[in-house]
């Protein structure tokens, strides 16, 4: 009588048990948080003087195959003999419905300023969808369409001539390309084109590289370097923008 009093009772606690089913084990799909900090710090005295203080950092959630949600943000600052070099900030939000699968759906948001182009906030909303097409076993290759909305306010000096503001409707298209090394090493390549909807003829094109080594197992260098070309700048703006960058990451 003992003997099956206690064979009942394993078998009402094996039942019990969260995970046990049928005699395996369940297997939750992941969902987590991981986030990233950036630092670069670049200076000099002496016959000349300048500084650039660049910081960036990035919250992402991941559920499963289901979602991948992030929101993520870069600020800059730069002096040289006092006069300001380098000014700019952005914020993006982000989100990703079957991130694993061929074909995502996408909604993402960004505002951004840049005082040295004269930008003095821009909002960009859109949504679209993704498509990886290449698969590798250290490659991987997407390219995204969406339609956006992109708003700009500019900042106008004493007599400057010009729009203040400006509402365009934009296609953005993109192609990403991600490749690890066998060292551990990580190249990412990224191209935009957004043309405007109306008229091709007015266009943004933004190209970016960066390389990324790891010094420790949460600490890497990061090299960026992008280069950017409004067709149609802000009043008193060049078209062309290049940046690079060295950088320290932090994966938290």
């Amino acid at each position: 009588m003992r003997l099956r009093a206690l064979s009942l009772l394993t078998c009402l606690t094996a039942a019990a048990v969260p995970g046990h089913i049928s005699g395996q084990d369940a297997q939750p799909a992941p969902d987590f948080w991981s986030s990233t900090l950036e630092f670069g710090f670049t200076g000099a005295s002496g016959n000349t003087s300048f500084s650039i203080l660049s910081a960036g950092a990035s919250l992402d959630r991941v559920s499963g195959d289901s979602f991948e949600f992030e929101i993520s943000g870069r600020i800059r600052r730069g002096t040289n003999e006092d006069v300001v070099i380098a000014n700019d900030m952005q914020i993006t939000t982000k989100f990703d419905w079957l991130p694993e699968s061929d074909l995502s759906p996408f909604v993402y948001v960004t505002a951004s300023r840049d005082v040295i182009r004269n930008l003095d906030a821009r909002f960009v909303a859109g949504g679209g969808a993704k498509w990886t097409f290449w698969r590798g076993e250290a490659s991987k290759v997407s390219a995204s369409l969406a339609a956006i909305v992109d708003h700009e306010n500019y900042r106008l000096d004493a007599g400057a001539t010009g729009p203040e503001t400006l509402t365009v409707e934009r296609w953005s298209s993109r192609l990403k390309f991600d490749h690890t090394f066998s060292s551990g090493a990580a190249y990412q390549h990224v191209t935009f084109w957004q043309p405007r909807i109306s008229g091709f003829s007015d266009y943004v094109l933004d190209v970016s590289n960066s390389l990324s080594t790891r010094l420790l197992s949460k600490l890497s260098l990061v090299i960026k370097h992008s280069y950017i070309h409004d067709e149609i700048p802000p009043p008193g703006a060049l078209p062309n923008d290049q940046r690079l960058s060295v950088v320290l990451r932090v994966s938290l």
